[in-house]
């Protein structure tokens, strides 16, 4: 499951300091764009971030690849997300949702119940950020605040209104590297065995040779343990179709960094997406 970790919250702030940069580019370039995002982040953050990435200091210690590929990630999951409302989806589901606020923007999706679980202290956070900001808040959202420590993560799903009987769209984004093996089985076991047929789910991952990178001394590996994240689970796209069909998914795509710079080639203008990680899509087998 998704560790229960209060400082996720400093992690899902730094996820909104990228949207909020990335409003800052003309429109044509931007990949997350998130009107609300500026609300929920200190904007000399967003400052010192963006002259980070203009003098070049972001891109020497390794950063500005995981940026990009974070932004990109953002763009595409979206997309999905508005596919699959459009397509009829019946329920979706944000695991980890943090400060993300695609719920709120949906493509024909006022009508979609959408789920958004997270640990308490992250949600909270997340709703005294909101108030005021998003007005009025959809009445499709629900919040479902979950320890994952103590708490079942398909009673508390049920309990919210979830059906078992909807082809259901699950995100699970930028959470999937932090979990242990125990962790990810339990959490697509509830996929699994709580959603119909032909429901997908989606979920970013890091490649071996990615955390190998991180094993030594890096920034990354410091900021992660700064606020409290260890990056501790890899895998390789070729070992990536077996381990979901183990556990009962069929794998419909994996979309790697080096397709994600092609197919936003025209907004990320030449800037560098991490090459070590990627993008799953998989479905429940029926």
């Amino acid at each position: 499951m998704v560790r229960a970790n209060p400082f996720s919250v400093s992690t899902a702030r730094g996820v909104s300091v990228l949207r909020a940069l990335d409003m800052q580019r003309p429109e044509q370039h931007r990949l997350a764009a998130d009107p609300y995002a500026p609300h929920f982040v200190n904007p000399l953050t967003v400052l010192a971030t963006r002259a980070a990435l203009a003098t070049g200091t972001l891109r020497l210690i390794g950063f500005e690849t995981m940026i990009n590929f974070a932004l990109a990630r953002e763009r595409l999951i979206g997309e999905l997300m508005d596919q699959e409302a459009t397509a009829g989806i019946g329920q979706i589901v944000i695991l980890g949702a943090g400060f993300d606020t695609r719920a709120y923007r949906l493509a024909d999706g006022a009508g979609i119940p959408v789920f958004e679980v997270d640990h308490p202290v992250t949600q909270h956070a997340k709703r005294t950020a909101i108030a005021g900001v998003v007005e009025p808040l959809p009445g499709n959202v629900r919040f479902v605040a979950v320890d994952f420590d103590r708490d079942d993560l398909g009673a508390r799903l049920h309990d919210a209104g979830y059906r078992v009987d909807l082809r259901t769209l699950f995100v699970w984004q930028g959470v999937i590297m932090y979990l242990t093996p125990a962790g990810i089985d339990a959490t697509l076991g509830v996929v699994a065995t709580h959603a119909a047929a032909g429901s997908i789910v989606v979920f970013d991952y890091m490649y071996a040779r990615l955390k190998r990178r991180m094993a030594g001394p890096s920034p990354l590996r410091l900021f992660t343990q700064l606020v409290g994240e260890q990056m501790s689970f890899a895998i390789d796209p070729q070992d990536l179709g077996p381990f979901l069909a183990a556990r009962g998914f069929e794998m419909v795509e994996s979309i790697d960094g080096e397709m994600l710079q092609r197919r936003y080639a025209g907004r990320l203008q030449g800037r560098p997406v991490e090459r070590d990680a990627a993008i799953a899509v998989a479905r429940v087998a029926g």
